[in-house]
């Protein structure tokens, strides 16, 4: 399952994933979290190191630890399906991604004025979080953190 938290700039998108998230892991789900970057090009590692050398070089690189590793790939195209497809389908009970709006899936809008719903309507709406009461959608406010899990969990094993 793929749910996207998608907002305005600075509404609190990543700061109620890093609060829900842990909620999620303790009742058994495993969780991975695709961020969109759609500002272009980002850097995970830093110029001079060996994996910047090697991907310059042309390789694609992938950094292993025993407890953790990332993948640095070239990418022509920012595909939500065909990542979760490649690299995440099976391997996750639920899958959220910060941002990609215009992916249409499934999601949970995160604005400080309920009118900023407007730009967040090219999927099914899940649930809208706001401090203020938003008519018309499943709303919850910004502090209650252990709600919207319970709400995300019943829809993961519904």
């Amino acid at each position: 399952m793929i749910i996207s938290f998608v907002g305005t700039s600075d509404s609190g998108k990543t700061t109620l994933l890093t609060k829900i998230i842990p909620i999620l892991v303790e009742h058994g789900l495993k969780v991975a979290v695709v961020k969109h970057h759609s500002h272009g090009d980002f850097e995970i590692d830093r110029e001079g190191k060996d994996s910047w050398k090697l991907y310059q070089a042309g390789a694609d690189v992938i950094i292993s630890s025993p407890v953790k590793m990332a993948f640095i790939r070239r990418a022509d195209k920012d595909d939500l399906d065909e990542i979760y497809e490649r690299y995440l389908k099976g391997d996750y009970d639920l899958v959220l991604t910060e941002g990609f709006n215009k992916a249409g899936k499934d999601r949970i809008v995160i604005v400080r004025d309920p009118k900023d719903i407007e730009y967040f309507k090219h999927g099914k709406i899940l649930a809208v979080v706001c401090d203020e009461k938003v008519e018309g959608y499943t709303w919850f406010r910004r502090d209650e953190v252990e709600k919207i899990a319970e709400f995300i969990i019943k829809l993961v094993k519904s």
